[in-house]
């Protein structure tokens, strides 16, 4: 290269040649260096940094174009070196190719230079892929978190307490209803309700000065439209900066709608007390007179006050058949009542599965003996004593031996089994009966329901039975489930966990 230098206004001028030690600051600079041709595109020279970042021998790479490197276009690149020799811009960003084929963001500065009466570009690049795919992360953040606010409606908001000025997100704007360019602590401060006022300015201060935790629940009057709204706001006071960032979240909607859960709780508990005295009432009410129904039906059934013809004995039977009936279903709302109003307590004992069973089978066997029904028990080694609510077992019993009883034919069988595996007691009772369908088993527990009519015409019932049933096998943490054919009979089997009486 030549020695001579030309005047061209503010722009910088360079010589290059082996002698001017300028060379050699080009030459070995760690930036990548290039001189480029505007006229022709020709990379002039380049710097060994240069050869090494490209990847192209100086050779190769002083033959080679502009255009070969730059993805732009031949008329973009043209434009921006325009600009350059122009001087109107001397900073671009552009993508450049290596001889690997990979694609790099650079930023390049660029400034005219005239060497030996030519005009050139002397231009410096940086590599910027990593810093610009940060950027463009931090951009994706940036957007997804304005997306959460927006979904979430909570804003961000942080105040310079040096300054007074306060920045806050889009959503932030958004919930205060703030229309105005220039955000400070005072703009802010009209909106919440005046009420609000000393709570929040006492919050902030304890925040600042004791590093008190800062969440509070406040009312605003939102600037551009006065609607009222409910917000909740945590903050924390960055004391390195001297500034509070914070959210908010409009939490309006939740408010209203926990306001009416409460209330519906309130109505629900009314409701349910109205329940408890209702049944109270009828226990007492109807109770007392059905026993005497009872009792007195019995008392002319045993011919105690004169012997009944046929006719009379038989109504006289209805009415005592009528008056248990309806008895055993008072007895079961109130059960059942219980149980779901959570007052129903197990009173836990020890006491012998093998005898509890016995005493049951007492209790079912005027039930079988009716229908010359065979009741049959099998206990195996290990069911021994176990420590849990003995009459409720005993009901659990009771009830899925009468239940089974009242579904099987003449001359049928029914069997108790009970086995004590793992510390679990497990008690199943089958029967020889009509069997439950599949679509039936899925309703089979559920109180007031009761399967097929042809199975009620002939098998009168509460339809609470079975769902008391798997009440206090539930309230004993055990679980029940049924295995069942339709023609071929049921296998209704419960699981209780065993418990020790001294370690409870």
């Amino acid at each position: 290269m030549g020695k001579e230098i030309s005047d061209k206004g503010q722009a910088d001028y360079f010589l290059f040649d082996t002698g001017n030690p300028y060379m050699s600051l080009f030459k070995h600079n760690k930036a990548v260096m290039l001189v480029i041709d505007p006229a022709t595109f020709d990379i002039v020279d380049a710097n060994i940094s240069a050869c090494d970042y490209y990847g192209w021998p100086l050779e190769e790479l002083t033959s080679m174009r502009i255009d070969e490197i730059n993805t732009l276009s031949s008329e973009d690149i043209r434009a921006e070196m325009q600009n350059a020799v122009n001087e109107k811009r001397n900073y671009f960003l552009f993508k450049h190719k290596l001889a690997s084929g990979d694609i790099r963001d650079v930023e390049v500065y660029s400034s005219p230079v005239v060497v030996n009466s030519r005009a050139l570009l002397y231009s410096i690049i940086h590599d910027i892929t990593e810093r610009k795919k940060a950027e463009d992360e931090l951009k994706a953040r940036e957007m997804q978190l304005r997306t959460a606010q927006k979904i979430g409606r909570i804003g961000s908001w942080a105040i310079d307490m040096d300054s007074g000025e306060v920045s806050s997100s889009e959503e932030a704007r958004r919930i205060y209803g703030f229309e105005g360019d220039r955000l400070t602590i005072e703009a802010i401060q009209m909106i919440p309700l005046p009420e609000y006022r000393p709570m929040m300015d006492e919050a902030l201060k304890s925040l600042i000065k004791e590093g008190t935790t800062y969440d509070i629940q406040f009312r605003i009057k939102r600037q551009n439209d006065s609607v009222i709204r409910d917000i909740h706001s945590v903050a924390e006071y960055y004391a390195e900066k001297n500034m509070v960032i914070g959210t908010i979240e409009d939490i309006t909607e939740r408010k209203k709608a926990n306001d009416a859960l409460l209330h519906a709780k309130i109505m629900a508990e009314a409701a349910n007390k109205s329940k408890d005295e209702f049944l109270a009432a009828m226990s007492h009410e109807l109770r007392t007179p059905l026993t005497s129904v009872i009792g007195f039906s019995d008392v002319l059934l045993d011919g105690t006050s004169g012997e009944l013809d046929e006719r009379q004995a038989r109504y006289v039977s209805h009415i005592s058949d009528a008056g248990k009936h309806l008895l055993k279903l008072i007895n079961d709302v109130l059960d059942l009542s219980k149980v779901e109003a959570g007052k129903m307590e197990l009173l836990y004992e020890d006491f012998s599965v093998g005898l509890a069973i016995d005493e049951v089978r007492t209790l079912l066997f005027p039930l079988a003996k009716s229908k010359r029904i065979g009741i049959g028990v099998e206990l195996d080694q290990q069911v021994d004593t176990v420590y849990a609510d003995r009459t409720k077992f005993k009901q659990i019993l009771y009830n899925l031996g009468s239940n089974a009883i009242k579904f099987t034919s003449e001359r049928g069988s029914l069997n108790i089994h009970a086995k004590c595996p793992d510390g679990v007691l497990i008690v199943s009772v089958q029967d020889t009966g009509i069997g439950i369908s599949d679509q039936d088993i899925d309703k089979l527990f559920n109180p007031f329901i009761q399967l097929d009519s042809y199975l009620t015409n002939d098998h009168k019932g509460t339809g609470l039975g079975l769902s008391l049933v798997k009440k206090f096998v539930e309230l004993h943490e055990g679980r029940i489930w049924v295995e069942s054919e339709v023609g071929k009979g049921s296998k209704f089997t419960f699981s209780i966990p065993v418990g020790d009486g001294k370690d409870n």
